[in-house]
């Protein structure tokens, strides 16, 4: 597996998210990071963002790779707004195209609205405009979001079975909504192609290993269904200020995880 940091473990230590990721992440041990940020995650930008100087100073700081780009959810208040936005989503797999990134992931906007058929539908708009990129979809739960539970995904994928649409499984945000997500994990297993690594007191985001979250069951389960993909780490505790040595620490933490298990 690849352990991977994201942006989003450096949030609130610095005023720039990814260049803080460049100058930690790769003393901390990591070669791979996922990117985020504002700009990405709202619909339209990717326009304005140069992935290409991205790239290149990723390399620069010692990053052999780039496992997710985090974009934008598709609006939930009709399916027209859905479909609408799918032109906007595929810029973001231009964006990983330049990265060399595999994924594209996304949440699920608002819960409620017109549920999972805006979505189900902006995705069948997706798709035939990304067939010809490498990277899949991945799709991420967001505690409160159109992908929190298990039956979500079970409607997603009774509505969606392509190879380009899986799923970004998050540690703390399935914790949060109570999400048996080891099972889904071997029920899915061929459609997990992502894992945000977090660690949780209730919904609490806490550095690894000081929470609630079995991350060693993870390992275990990702094992059993051989997953070869990243193990991508996001923190967002309270002490921000720590962030830089949380991101160290995580680096400790699961490759000790990866070696025992």
């Amino acid at each position: 597996m690849i352990l991977s940091c994201t942006t989003c473990s450096l949030r609130g230590y610095a005023r720039d998210e990814i260049l803080s990721c460049f100058q930690y992440a790769p003393a901390a041990g990591y070669q791979y990071w996922g990117i985020a940020g504002q700009l990405l995650w709202t619909l339209g930008g990717a326009r304005w963002f140069d992935a290409r100087k991205a790239h290149s100073l990723s390399r620069m700081a010692g990053l052999q790779g780039c496992t997710e780009v985090y974009g934008p959810s598709f609006p939930t208040d009709s399916v027209e707004k859905a479909e609408a936005a799918a032109e906007d989503i595929a810029l973001l797999f231009d964006v990983a195209e330049s990265l060399e990134s595999p994924l594209v992931v996304i949440s699920g906007g608002r819960r409620g609205d017109s549920g999972l058929d805006s979505t189900i539908a902006g995705i069948r708009k997706l798709l035939p405009l990304i067939e010809d990129k490498k990277a899949k979809l991945a799709l991420e739960p967001h505690h409160g979001s159109q992908f929190q539970t298990r039956e979500d995904y079970d409607r997603i994928f009774a509505a969606i079975d392509h190879p380009k649409v899986g799923i970004t499984v998050d540690t703390g945000h399935f914790h949060t909504a109570g999400v048996d997500w080891k099972q889904l994990i071997q029920d899915y297993g061929s459609k997990i192609y992502n894992v945000h690594v977090k660690d949780h007191i209730g919904a609490q985001s806490v550095p690894l290993g000081r929470g609630e979250i079995d991350l060693p069951g993870m390992a275990v389960a990702l094992r059993d269904i051989g997953y070869q993909g990243a193990l991508a780490v996001e923190l967002e505790v309270k002490d921000s200020e720590n962030l830089p040595r949380y991101v160290e620490e995580s680096y400790r933490y699961l490759s000790q995880l990866l070696a025992n298990h």
